[in-house]
């Protein structure tokens, strides 16, 4: 984790601010700035530099791959300027493209990392669950014509609360460190045609939830015991594993830190 110097623990002349960032996921090659394609990250520190006048890297909570979504995509970086977090927001906004927002904004102490401060993430995932597809949900849910069981969803997803080894559900080259994760919610709720699948954990593997929402749902359409989902997880072998879902179904829902960032705010303005 980052330290600061001087007073509160910052560093001298510059303060530390984190952001809570939305984007649409679909015309951004990922968040992370690469050698080519548009990305989140490189949006933000454009607008940055056109704002604050300033070169500055910012560090998110964690990466999102091309056309994953987020609601609640948090980052920080540190400034010499003295923008106000209200002008901040709304010069950002104005500055940036219509498929990526600020929602907010804090300052934080320098011992605040997006990333490693972070105790859990949630995210959601969307399914369109209807005979005929839907327009308005085009690139925004993965549509399963099968009429979907939620009860039975929620009975296979409850085998993977808890720590295990998810080596089953992660992209094949990803897997050169510990697969081992824990998984604090995984549950399955709908409202007519919409299915909306939460799952919260400490941290998440290479495609591993759209691994996870491939593999249940396509148990539920062959109607496979749900006991299945432990025997792939014991096997430790992405070769075991159901499909990959899309993308574009996935969101970054929030970041939780504890404290929350609302409570991290150091100084007097609040938004």
């Amino acid at each position: 984790m980052e330290t600061g110097t001087g007073t509160n623990g910052r560093n001298q002349g510059k303060r530390r601010i984190a952001i809570i960032v939305q984007y649409d996921g679909q015309e951004f090659n990922g968040f992370q700035v690469q050698d080519s394609g548009r990305t989140v990250q490189g949006e933000l520190e454009k607008a940055l530099k056109i704002l604050l006048r300033e070169d500055i890297r910012i560090t998110a909570s964690g990466r999102t791959d091309t056309g994953v979504h987020a609601l609640g995509q948090v980052a920080h970086f540190d400034t010499s300027s003295t923008v106000s977090l209200k002008r901040l927001l709304i010069g950002m906004n104005g500055i940036l493209g219509k498929d990526v927002a600020l929602k907010n904004a804090y300052y934080v102490d320098n011992d605040f990392h997006a990333r490693f401060s972070a105790v859990s993430r949630e995210y959601i995932y969307l399914i369109h669950n209807h005979q005929q597809r839907s327009p308005f949900m085009m690139y925004r849910a993965m549509w399963i014509r099968d009429q979907l069981d939620i009860d039975y969803l929620n009975r296979v997803a409850s085998y993977l609360v808890g720590e295990h080894d998810f080596a089953s559900f992660c992209k094949a080259q990803s897997q050169n460190g510990s697969t081992t994760r824990c998984i604090e919610k995984a549950e399955f709720t709908a409202s007519d045609s919409l299915v909306v699948f939460t799952i919260r954990g400490n941290a998440f593997l290479h495609n591993m939830i759209r691994i996870i929402i491939g593999t249940i749902v396509e148990m539920n359409v062959k109607m496979q015991p749900e006991e299945n989902i432990k025997n792939i997880l014991a096997q430790k072998n992405r070769i075991h594993g159901g499909i990959t879902a899309p993308p574009y179904g996935l969101y970054l829902n929030t970041i939780i830190y504890t404290p929350g960032l609302d409570e991290m705010n150091i100084e007097s303005e609040k938004l």
